[in-house]
């Protein structure tokens, strides 16, 4: 992972010698062509003639027989010729079977081209086929065209959305330029409501409630239909939506979809009920559970899938893994998913965000940051709102920990802003909020911190991860309040619900949240088992980053121990009042200070003033220069 790290801080070196920087790499890699594609390039240059004649004659070159077929349906004398459009489809399937998704979705458009105008019904058909091909590739001018040829052909309204919603899926994450489509998608839908593939619409671009209510209609229609691919995909498609909205029995919804045994690659594997199954055990983390799911899918996307769910396995095992504290094995899964999308092309939302997810767990906090930083960016340009708050949310996290904290919550706060009016009902989805209430606790913003405590769904259970998530984070704003021995209290119990579910990060950084209460509360003992406990945890999990940071806190302790007669002679301050005056005296303004030692800013204006009376100084100058002498 290091040379991904190296060019996510713009230090290494270029992909293919066009620069360091990931947008060009990623902007670079959409536009790179292979070998073979040469030729083509060529011949694209050419007049009409010229080029039937060049195709011709590649079709008698070239060893490949699917691409000689390629060369063949190019250079077609006649409009349509039946041996060859049979001869084009066949090939298809195979560069279909063998993966090449783009190769196969152009062969279907020109068997269809091919296929004479007194069989409509097959050449529809190839276009159809075409078109979830482009959709699989990520080609939206192929899907496009595609679909334009479905929609000449005097389709049925499901033909006509299935087309649509191909052009919608090419473009994965970028929904930025299909907007319209999902209307025409719904319009199409209202008058045939056995068109199913509109849920996808819905619930891609409009009120979750519709398209829970679409997606029960879809079940029912396709169980009634005796079609059980489609039922499959209709149940889990309700099943997704039942645990965002936190209504109906997603479990079993999820099992009824399994129990139809339709292969994970009938509808694309991102879309099957087998990898929801996988993504809800590490929603609820059953890790190990999650992990042979997902496992068992990548056997499948090796021989079947495209590009996009290998991608999508890989970031779901990284999250896996950084949840199971086996942080070298996230950064190889999420060092994997990212360069597949920069090779092949595609969103950099998604895999930047596992990246920095990675990154900040077991790399490097400057690392996380940067990729957080292009996820953010290439979320927003390409209109994927949820990748684009996860990146927010990694960028805020990291901030937090670095003591970054005004970073912190201005990346919260944007986060909130837009994430809204969408916020799932079931936390244990997106886990943002805990952060976010621990930086303006940091930040002393402590009504909106409560403000945000208040929003903790009643339906989570508080013995669960994700509630214990929220308890440290209610415990760190009882401190704040005075009640230390209760927000100690919270943060065992909540320690102890991650060591039960198998969480040693989660479990770690909430002994280091006891030990900084416990630290700022000149309790040196029990911070430094606190400490220590976490550092334990944090070595077995490879977790670099945070083990820097938390011995610098014990290595605070051990210095204060040893410098105590030394800080005695400095007019008498206490260890807190000792370490305050050292960082005013090299800089920080009295909000970082609060910052760093976990205080507020009022406090710490009353301890300057104390200090100040016990050194007899009434400036920070003054305050440098007592220092000075102090230490002789």
């Amino acid at each position: 992972m290091a040379d991904r790290a190296a060019w996510a801080c713009g230090t290494g070196p270029g992909l293919l010698g066009y620069g360091s920087d990931p947008w060009c790499r990623w902007r670079t890699c959409r536009r790179y062509w292979v070998p073979r594609a040469l030729a083509d390039g060529v011949v694209g240059s050419a007049g009409q003639q010229e080029r039937t004649d060049a195709h011709r004659s590649l079709a008698y070159a070239e060893a490949d027989p699917v691409h000689a077929v390629r060369h063949r349906a190019l250079s077609r004398p006649e409009a349509t010729d039946q041996c060859l459009a049979e001869d084009t489809a066949e090939a298809a399937g195979r560069a279909r079977a063998d993966g090449e998704r783009a190769l196969s979705a152009e062969l279907f458009v020109l068997a269809a081209e091919l296929t004479p105008v007194n069989r409509p019904a097959l050449r529809l058909s190839r276009f159809l086929t075409a078109a979830r091909e482009a959709a699989a590739a990520g080609d939206s001018n192929l899907a496009r065209r595609a679909a334009n040829a479905v929609a000449a052909s005097r389709p049925t309204p499901a033909e006509h959305v299935a087309a649509l919603l191909a052009v919608v899926d090419s473009h994965s994450q970028a929904l930025a330029g299909v907007a319209g489509l999902f209307e025409r998608c719904r319009r199409l839908a209202s008058s045939d409501p056995q068109s199913l593939a509109a849920i996808r619409a819905n619930v891609s671009n409009s009120d979750p409630h519709e398209a829970l209510g679409a997606a029960r209609k879809a079940a029912e229609l396709a169980r009634s239909a005796g079609r059980p691919a489609l039922e499959a995909a209709s149940l889990t498609m309700r099943a997704r939506m039942e645990r965002v909205l936190n209504e109906g029995d997603s479990r079993a919804t999820l099992d009824r979809a399994l129990a139809l045994d339709v292969a994970a690659e009938a509808d694309g594997i991102a879309n099957s009920p087998q990898y929801l199954a996988a993504r809800h055990a590490i929603f609820d983390d059953r890790l190990a559970e999650a992990r042979s799911r997902l496992t068992v899918l990548l056997a499948v996307a090796e021989q079947h899938g495209q590009e996009e769910d290998l991608v999508d396995i890989w970031r779901s095992l990284a999250e896996v893994e950084v949840r199971s504290g086996a942080c070298a094995k996230a950064l190889a899964w999420a060092g994997k998913a990212l360069d597949a999308s920069v090779a092949a092309g595609l969103s950099l939302g998604p895999a930047c965000y596992t990246a920095a997810l990675a990154q900040s767990a077991g790399g490097s906090f400057a690392a996380a940051l940067r990729y957080a930083a292009y996820g953010e960016r290439a979320a927003r340009e390409e209109g994927d709102v949820l990748h684009r708050n996860r990146n927010l949310w990694m960028a805020g996290a990291v901030r937090l920990h670095t003591g970054d904290i005004n970073g912190a919550v201005t990346a919260f706060a944007l986060l909130d802003r837009t994430e809204d009016s969408r916020r799932p009902a079931d936390p244990s989805v997106f886990r943002w909020q805990p952060d976010a209430i621990e930086a303006l606790v940091a930040a002393g913003e402590l009504t909106s911190a409560q403000n945000m405590i208040l929003t903790f769904p009643a339906t989570a259970r508080q013995d669960s991860a994700t509630g214990a998530g929220w308890t440290r984070a209610r415990a760190l704003l009882l401190d704040r309040a005075g009640e230390t021995d209760r927000a100690v209290k919270l943060l065992r119990a909540a320690a102890e619900v991650f060591r039960r579910d198998g969480l040693p990060l989660e479990e770690a950084r909430t002994h280091l949240a006891r030990g900084r209460i416990q630290c700022a509360h000149r309790r040196q003992a029990a911070a430094r088992t606190a400490f220590q406990d976490a550092r334990d945890l944090y070595v077995l999990a490879r977790a670099q980053p945070m083990l820097a940071t938390v011995q610098e806190h014990l290595d605070r302790l051990d210095g204060q121990g040893r410098s105590r007669s030394r800080e005695e002679g400095r007019a008498g301050l206490t260890d807190s009042e000792a370490r305050l005056a050292d960082l005013v005296s090299r800089g920080a303004t009295n909000q970082q200070a609060a910052q760093q030692m976990y205080i507020s800013v009022k406090t710490v204006e009353s301890m300057l003033s104390r200090i100040y009376r016990k050194l007899r100084v009434r400036s920070r100058a003054q305050l440098l220069a007592a220092l000075l002498a102090h230490t002789g």
